[in-house]
């Protein structure tokens, strides 16, 4: 039965970690240890955003395995594919990620400025060969430190889907073209974390659906970690906490399917804070959409990849903070062969989708289509 450990941090995070791993039974580090702690670092923004792992949090980690005598630390991540490759370094130097590792005397590491791993393309799952950051297999002990958040395409994103982190930048877009879901749990079967720490220190709850940081979800009471070293269910745990049934996230059933960890909630050692102390209700980025745009029709998402799924709702959500709204009735048609009606209110979003329509017809064209493009377009049928 695997163990779960949900753990209050108040102000000593060095503190709650260390009791968590306690209360596990774990020795997540020995002496001298090669060890790699993988936060999300998505995008150069505050920690107070909901959207990266606190640079606390990873310090608090990083003294703790310094502590234990590892010969060794770094924390390294691949950030979002979303971010300009001149900008990938700000993720660590922006944050304060940087400044920290230079008072500890460890190392930082951008995964796209060295090698990888070559693994072969799996049919019906992943196009193409596809390459892993080399330190995920060089390290002792490998640390996922990911953030509790939400997500358009997966519903959630964790510590299963934190791992895409570490693929090669131009390799992320091919888990998005087939199969997210069994992409990541694939991944899982490859890179497999000793120890995984959700951070949930953060008051808002980020959403990955843009390539903005615009949404958020609040939560009341104070911060707190999960722990455990079997990935599927602390996510499944994760998933829990935000009031989301485990069951309806296909990452966690297919992790479970797979053998990878333990996706049933029953099936758990949940020690420290109670669950249900901690759940509150988070509103998926579909949810809101619905609401805030209830003329809004958006057409063939399920056959659509994050190229064109992030932008959209990143202009979407930008829409709604000016409280713009529709005329009448829209539909955005998105991923190959959009079932178009015959009424000509609609608009087409990205190369697969424009590629089958005809001519004259509202086109935002590109792979990935930029936002602004997408704005535009919507604007067109919008109140001024």
């Amino acid at each position: 039965m695997p163990r779960v450990s949900i753990t209050k941090t108040a102000d000593d995070l060095y503190t709650a970690f260390a009791g968590a791993v306690e209360e596990l039974g774990l020795r997540p580090v020995s002496s001298g240890d090669y060890v790699l702690i993988k936060p999300n670092l998505v995008q150069p923004v505050s920690s107070d955003s909901g959207q990266i792992t606190s640079p606390g949090l990873l310090e608090a980690i990083a003294r703790y395995c310094l502590d234990a005598g590892a010969g060794r630390v770094i924390i390294g991540e691949g950030p979002s594919y979303y971010q300009p490759e001149s900008c990938l370094r700000e993720c660590f130097t922006h944050t304060g990620v940087s400044q920290m590792v230079k008072r500890l005397g460890i190392e930082w590491i951008l995964f796209d400025e060295h090698g990888y791993r070559t693994f072969e393309e799996i049919p019906g799952c992943i196009q193409g060969n596809f390459r892993v950051t080399e330190f995920a297999f060089e390290c002792d002990k490998f640390i996922n430190v990911p953030v509790l958040k939400t997500h358009f395409l997966t519903k959630v994103t964790l510590a299963m889907k934190n791992l895409k982190g570490c693929l090669k930048r131009e390799d992320k877009p091919l888990f998005h073209r087939e199969d997210l879901a069994r992409a990541i749990v694939e991944l899982n079967k490859i890179v497999a974390p000793s120890l995984n720490v959700i951070d949930c220190t953060a008051k808002s709850i980020g959403h990955i659906g843009s390539a903005d940081s615009e949404v958020q979800h609040s939560r009341e009471g104070g911060g707190f970690i999960i722990t455990s070293s079997d990935i599927v269910a602390i996510d499944a745990v994760g998933c829990a906490v935000m009031d989301i049934d485990p069951s309806t996230v296909r990452t966690v059933r297919l992790g479970k399917a797979a053998g990878i960890g333990e996706g049933d909630l029953a099936m758990m050692d949940i020690t420290g804070e109670e669950l249900k102390r901690l759940r509150f209700k988070v509103e998926l980025p579909q949810e809101q959409i619905r609401q805030t745009f209830p003329l809004l029709k958006i057409v063939g998402a399920e056959k659509a990849c994050s190229g064109c799924l992030i932008p959209l709702f990143s202009a979407l959500f930008q829409l709604q903070k000016r409280g713009r709204q529709l005329k009448k009735p829209l539909s955005v048609c998105l991923g190959s062969r959009p079932s178009i009606t015959d009424d000509k209110n609609y608009i087409l979003v990205g190369d697969c989708a424009c590629r089958e329509s005809e001519p004259g017809h509202v086109r935002v064209e590109g792979c990935p289509p930029e936002k602004k493009a997408i704005i535009e377009g919507l604007n067109l049928h919008m109140n001024d």
